[in-house]
């Protein structure tokens, strides 16, 4: 027993012995092979610290267990630790995997090695990571890196100050400076998991998402993405900045909530909900639930609110039960469906407001300008008339149906069908307090835009 635990000198060329300070020292060169329990050690030159149970060991160092190889220019093997230290590179090579590094400490008790300097591990199939610093678990094939980690795989590439990578069930935990590079996605935060196996990733802390084929950018503190469903949804503080470019022209829709979802799958769209504001060149909105359809050209689209929703545009403030923007460049059209209102303030009589509702109702643009506002179905209107930009009165409106025409943002004809009824009121007797539809109400909770912190 006590000659399987010390290191034994099997083959030198040459074998020299003498004591140093009390220690028996062999020094062996030239075809050196030597043994210990159950490893196997070649190289040129070996000194052997008979009492320390170590040896040092020079040129074309082989260290072999079973499957396991280790290759070195040099090492010291310690035989009462069962471990070897190579100080200036090592590459550790078994069926499955390869580890290089400038540095590397093998422990055959715990089968564990730790490299570091210029780290580089792959199973020269699926995966690589380079690192600065790196532990790895030959059993389990488990790996802890530290410092500038990259890994490769073949569904993405991650980097990251530190990770955790668990080879058997294909999971990589990523933390500090974490991006995640995928086909369609690029994913930055401070903590990732990402799920091989599945192509999915889970971010927290400081999330952006890139999604490469839409020009969009998502922002918020949680998030997940599902790569082979092109689905995501992020949480706290969710943010949407979509650029669309056309013949030298950019146009940005920004959406905030606090949870949102991508579905990039054709037709490409977003679902927003809670607290969800959306800022469009002039067109702003806010309500709690919000969808938002990207044209199949990729210019322009479709913007759905819900549930208490409000939208701007300029100085036109419209409500409704639910409401459907449709754009290509500057809005075209918005459809307000239920308890449809839209009052809009003249701009040289601040405290007068053109009123218009009704069950349904359709704004027309034109010009990125009002062109006609038609409410069907108890339909009823208030607006002001004005003589060369002086007040003059206003009239009051009902019918089945009622249709505003604008010019130079002033009512500029009326079209009333299906039991018309009107009432003018001179100017002397104008009273704006009073001169107010059933559910008039100016609000000022209009969004602003928000620059997301990362």
């Amino acid at each position: 027993m006590f000659a399987q635990d010390k290191i034994t000198i099997n083959h030198a060329d040459s074998l020299v012995g003498k004591t140093v300070d009390g220690e028996q020292v062999r020094e062996a060169v030239g075809n050196v092979s030597l043994t210990h329990n159950n490893l196997n050690i070649t190289c040129n030159r070996v000194i052997q610290y008979y009492n320390l149970n170590k040896a040092d060991l020079f040129g074309n160092v082989k260290v072999v267990q079973d499957t396991l190889t280790i290759l070195a220019p040099q090492g010291t093997y310690y035989g009462n630790e069962s471990k070897v230290v190579c100080p200036v590179g090592a590459t550790l090579m078994d069926p499955k995997t390869t580890l290089k590094a400038n540095y590397g400490v093998y422990l055959f008790s715990q089968d564990l090695a730790n490299f570091r300097g210029n780290v580089r591990i792959t199973d020269n199939k699926s995966y690589t990571i380079t690192s600065d610093e790196l532990d790895y678990y030959r059993n389990v094939q488990k790996s802890y890196a530290r410092g500038n980690v990259k890994v490769v795989s073949d569904s993405s590439v991650i980097y990251s100050d530190n990770l955790v990578y668990e080879k058997l069930i294909g999971i990589s935990t990523a933390t500090g400076n974490v991006k995640i590079e995928s086909d369609s996605t690029v994913i930055t935060s401070k903590k990732a998991t990402y799920y091989e196996f599945e192509k999915k990733s889970i971010a927290e802390e400081n999330v952006k998402i890139d999604f490469l084929t839409e020009d969009a950018v998502v922002y918020g503190n949680y998030a997940e993405n599902y790569e082979t469903r092109n689905y995501s949804f992020v949480k706290g503080k969710a943010s949407l900045i979509q650029m669309e470019t056309k013949d030298g022209k950019t146009d940005t829709t920004f959406i905030y909530s606090d949870k949102m979802e991508s579905f990039r799958n054709k037709p490409e769209h977003y679902i927003a909900k809670d607290s969800v504001r959306t800022i469009r060149n002039d067109f702003l909105s806010v309500s709690q639930a919000g969808y938002y359809f990207r044209d199949i050209s990729g210019k322009g689209g479709v913007i759905t609110l819900a549930r208490d929703p409000v939208v701007w545009k300029e100085n036109l403030q419209v409500s409704g039960d639910s409401i459907y923007a449709f754009f290509k460049e500057d809005v075209d059209d918005i459809y307000i469906i239920r308890s449809a209102f839209a009052l809009q303030q003249n701009e040289i009589v601040n405290s007068r407001y053109d009123q218009i509702s009704g069950i349904f109702m359709h704004i027309k643009f034109l010009d990125n300008q009002v062109n006609y506002i038609q409410v069907d179905t108890n339909a009823a209107s208030i607006y002001f008339v004005y003589d060369t930009n002086s007040p003059n009165g206003a009239n009051r409106s009902t019918g089945d149906v009622i249709k505003l025409f604008f010019k130079e943002k002033q009512v500029d004809k009326v079209n009333i069908f299906g039991k018309p009824k009107g009432t003018y009121f001179p100017e002397n007797l104008v009273n704006t307090d009073e001169l107010r539809l059933l559910g008039f109400r100016i609000r000022t909770d209009k969004p602003v835009r928000i620059t997301p912190s990362q």
